[in-house]
């Protein structure tokens, strides 16, 4: 999809369980106790033996916006090497502006983990977000995404990085074009 720093950034499918990554970015929002949690969360959390359910029961990782944690001693059936698990907040309250500060804390934890293929699962709980919702989510995300590279004193720690980012979307074209406009706006492989 594009290039920034070196950093090569794709939009695809990402199965949290499956995924064969260095790092995978999961997104827990705050969950009211009559709703469901996201199905990715579900699969992840049954694989995780209910570790996150657990978590969320204990008042250790309620998500509320901006917690992070890693998850790093994982079982078998986890094929990622690590889980960040970033709070998203109320999942009422999640607007394309949240999901760009939310790609901001995801890439300034990820960032000094020096992880070279990491997976991102910030996904809208929305599953009915329009067109121009999809689109200006997709602009905030990438712009607090590049905002975060830029900060960072050595960009030569993106060199043969790879980000997947999988939105939940059935709309991944269109998503890919609006991340690909933001990475041409802003210089490129810079």
């Amino acid at each position: 999809m594009g290039v920034y720093h070196k950093m090569c950034f794709e939009v695809g499918r990402v199965d949290p369980v499956e995924a064969d990554v260095d790092l995978l970015i999961v997104g827990m929002p705050i969950i009211p106790a009559l709703e469901d949690p996201a199905q990715s969360t579900c699969e992840l959390d049954c694989a995780l033996l209910g570790t996150l359910s657990h978590l969320r029961a204990g008042g250790i990782f309620k998500g509320d916006f901006g917690e992070t944690l890693i998850l790093s001693s994982l079982p078998a059936q986890v094929r990622a090497r690590s889980i960040l698990i970033i709070g998203m907040g109320l999942a009422a309250e999640i607007t394309p502006g949240i999901m760009g500060n939310l790609a901001g804390v995801a890439a300034r934890a990820a960032i000094p983990l020096d992880s070279c293929t990491i997976a991102c699962l910030l996904a809208l709980p929305n599953g009915d977000a329009t067109p121009a919702s999809i689109a200006q989510t997709a602009q905030h995300m990438m712009d607090h995404m590049l905002d975060a590279m830029d900060a960072c004193h050595d960009p030569t720690r993106f060199t043969d990085r790879r980000w997947i980012f999988d939105l939940r979307t059935p709309h991944d074209t269109y998503v890919q074009s609006h991340f690909q406009s933001v990475i041409d706006r802003r210089g490129g492989a810079g």
